[in-house]
């Protein structure tokens, strides 16, 4: 099923931003793959994966969604200090 004009300019926003910000942050994490450098990679490159699914398949809307909100959950519950 070929793409109309609005679903593959999404995907190319999309693919722009999530490229451009993968980009930052490899410009500006520090040598090395720490745990931190690492969570944010992943974050960034799933996010963006799943964005991108939302958008090419209409039935993939809910597990996007169900991706996202987990990535959000899991920001939330970081701790920085110590319990």
């Amino acid at each position: 099923m070929p793409l109309d004009f609005s679903e593959a300019l999404g995907l190319f926003f999309i693919a722009l931003v999530g490229g451009g910000t993968l980009w930052g942050v490899f410009t500006r994490m520090n040598p090395g793959f720490g745990p931190y450098n690492l969570r944010v990679v992943g974050i960034v490159f799933v996010g963006t994966l799943a964005s991108l699914l939302a958008i090419m398949r209409e039935g993939a809307i809910d597990a996007a969604m169900g991706l996202l909100g987990a990535i959000v959950g899991y920001l939330f519950g970081l701790r920085t200090e110590p319990a």
